[in-house]
């Protein structure tokens, strides 16, 4: 196990239910430290995964939790410096850290290898696929992934290796610290799926994430390997001054590895993949989706890279179970399929849908869509995201989620979507409320048909209604 010097001793997480920050939560508590923490809500799915290691979720934040005797203080970066626990840890003095620092200290800084999977899509799956094809090959990664891995019991291990496996988020790391959070993971072998305009409540332009991206580029070390997308134009320009070997992957002719045949299956699909010397092979993986084919590209080189051999890459692709609320089938009803998704991105849905619908031809595809994020909330993809849904058969979207905290000029118009996507030829709703949404996709359960629901939240309770049917 990757250890550090540190002596444990009591830690508090604000804003403990968070996917990484419960994971963190647990991993401190496996070193010895007697781990509290406290959140605004007792949130699924990591408030399940903390009370199975027995930790407890404080509801709300109050400043006389915070005391002289914690040896640390993790901020998640939901904490504002406004927050009562954050101010009165800040009066007494006491180690405030980011969460991506305390990786970095108590966990990251031993391993000899760090895998880091950044992008603006597919990095979870990415990074979980990785994390599971070097478990299967007997290497018992470490490993932190921003999704629940069904091959595994958690989000995180505490691996007996020197190798950590690390979901590279581009998002802020803390008030104090508004670096990307991948800035503090110093990796060794870098996956970069892709680049693209999102998280707009923190970034002005593409050029600010452009930025982020090209730090961590520039901090390679020269020993290092980056695994890159071919098909992004952003990338390729930011690749140009990497301090190290770069390899790349996908569709396009110019990749070092392209991917020149896909036969989706229901279960799973088979590549075709050409190198660079013009050799040509395959691979079956249970996952599907062309994004997905990509996804299994890079991490098939990874592993590559770290000496596992082919045979055994393939044996565990084959086996992979997936990511929770990643094209998760969550229920059947009668003739119905019913899969929860976290597509918000126009991109993302996109693909989604195009890999949902070549693997599933014979099914109507009904695609049900939650503006969640800060992204998707606003108009900035209006038009962008009326033709994502272009694979759907028929379309639900549902009221902007908090919708009253946007401004009228910039949220997005659902009734506008709506029409948007009815004048494409598919038929299309803006629905009044999530009652409406589950009648109306619920009322057909005899049909054929293979309902995706994207949605990064609990979609007020329609996901546990359809688990229920």
């Amino acid at each position: 196990m990757i250890s550090n010097n540190t002596t444990p001793g009591r830690v508090h997480l604000i804003g403990i239910c968070g996917t990484a920050m419960a994971a963190l939560a647990c991993m401190l508590q496996q070193r010895g430290w007697l781990v509290s923490g406290s959140d605004m809500g007792n949130y699924p799915p990591m408030n399940a995964v903390l009370a199975q290691h027995h930790i407890g979720i404080m509801a709300g934040y109050q400043a006389e939790r915070i005391t002289p005797d914690l040896q640390l203080v993790v901020v998640g970066n939901v904490a504002a410096r406004e927050n009562p626990e954050v101010q009165q840890a800040l009066s007494l003095g006491l180690n405030c850290r980011s969460l991506p620092e305390i990786l970095w200290s108590e966990f990251l800084q031993e391993a000899s290898v760090r895998v880091v999977a950044a992008g603006t899509h597919g990095k979870t799956t990415t990074a979980s696929l990785a994390a599971w094809v070097l478990q299967a090959a007997g290497l018992e990664p470490s490993f932190l992934i921003g999704g629940l891995v069904n091959n595994f019991s958690a989000n995180f291990q505490l691996g007996s290796g020197s190798l950590f496996v690390l979901e590279g988020d581009e998002y802020n790391a803390a008030f104090f610290d508004r670096r990307a959070k991948f800035h503090h993971y110093h990796p060794s072998h870098l996956l970069l799926t892709g680049l693209e305009m999102d998280h707009v409540d923190i970034f002005n332009d593409i050029g600010e994430i452009e930025a982020e991206f090209q730090q961590l580029i520039s901090g390679m070390p020269t020993d290092g390997i980056i695994i890159a997308a071919a098909d992004s134009q952003c990338l390729a320009r930011l690749l140009q001054d990497s301090p190290c070997p770069v390899v790349t992957y996908g569709s396009v002719v110019s990749a070092d590895y392209q991917l020149v045949g896909f036969e989706p299956g229901e279960t799973g699909s088979r590549l075709t993949i050409q190198g660079n010397d013009n050799r040509s092979f395959t691979l079956s993986t249970a996952t599907i989706g062309r994004h997905n084919a990509e996804n299994v590209m890079a991490v098939y080189l990874l592993a590559r890279q770290l000496g596992v051999a082919r045979e055994m890459i393939e044996k565990a692709l084959t086996s992979f179970s997936g990511v929770k609320r990643r094209q998760e089938i969550i229920a059947r009803s009668a003739q119905s399929i019913y899969i929860s998704d976290f597509a918000h991105h126009p991109t993302a849905i996109d693909k989604t849908l195009q890999a949902l619908a070549e693997h599933y031809p014979q099914r109507k595809l009904f695609a049900v869509f939650e503006p969640r994020t800060a992204t998707s909330r606003q108009a900035l993809f209006q038009d962008e995201l009326a033709a994502a849904f272009g694979a759907a058969d028929e379309v639900i979207i549902a009221p902007v989620y908090r919708g009253e905290t946007i401004g009228e000029d910039q949220r997005l118009d659902t009734a506008q979507l709506a029409a948007d996507i009815s004048a494409r030829g598919i038929p299309a709703v803006a629905a009044a409320n999530v009652e409406d949404i589950f009648a109306r996709i619920t009322s057909r359960s005899n049909e054929l048909q293979l309902v995706v629901i994207m949605s990064t939240g609990d979609f007020g309770g329609l996901f546990d209604r359809i688990q229920e049917l």
